[in-house]
């Protein structure tokens, strides 16, 4: 279980309302066919009631309150490093975070990638940004929002990548280099943490309705 930095009864709602809306788009052409990832935009939102008198209906707003940003990058062994350099083409960051997973001589993913994962015949997903309100955060919800996000994106995924060593919660181990940090989704390990970061989210939505009571 992760441990809060702040009260819970400094939450500004109830975690139980917040909600993931994904996002991605492609250009409708066969030009579209060829390039070497999706990337997607997943925001962050709260849903909250808004006061209304007694015989109204009841309104809800959805506030943004976060994002995160993730790019799937599709298997490719060519001798081509596609996808690699449709990355490097699109974001200089997004380039450098994927190099060591690609061997750009040869195609395909690198060897030290194909002995740290259980399957090396899926996509690599990249966790790139993410970003969450102050308002937010001290309460253990960031990794339980990427942990979401990830395993809804994941399926067909040989890993999952980030830059960021904040997220090992939700499984991401640094591995040799050049790969960096790396998740497993094929793992026991893996899985067993996303269920304990739903039931911290659990938890912690408890906490919050218990102090609302007081």
């Amino acid at each position: 279980m992760i441990s809060s930095k702040r009260s819970v009864d400094e939450l500004p709602g109830d975690p139980r309302r917040l909600n993931l809306e994904y996002r991605s788009w492609r250009f409708v052409s066969s030009a579209g066919d060829r390039n070497g990832f999706d990337e997607w935009h997943v925001s962050v939102r709260s849903n909250r009631f808004l006061d209304r008198p007694k015989w109204s209906a009841t309104e809800t707003v959805q506030d943004d309150i976060g994002s995160m940003r993730l790019f799937r990058m599709r298997t490719d062994d060519r001798f081509s490093p596609f996808p690699f350099a449709d990355a490097e083409s699109h974001d200089t960051g997004l380039s450098n975070l994927v190099l060591g997973v690609y061997d750009l001589g040869g195609g395909g993913y690198r060897q030290e990638f194909r002995d740290a994962v259980t399957s090396a015949d899926g996509d690599l997903l990249v966790l790139f940004d993410v970003r969450l309100d102050e308002a937010w955060r001290g309460f253990g919800l960031g990794p339980v929002l990427v942990s979401e996000a990830i395993w809804t994106l994941a399926d067909g995924c040989s890993a999952v990548i980030a830059a960021d060593p904040l997220w090992e919660s939700v499984g991401f181990r640094r591995r040799v280099d050049p790969l960096g940090h790396l998740m497993d989704p094929a793992t026991e390990e893996a899985r067993d943490l996303r269920n304990e970061r739903r039931k911290d989210l659990d938890a912690l939505a408890d906490a919050y309705r218990e102090s609302l009571r007081r």
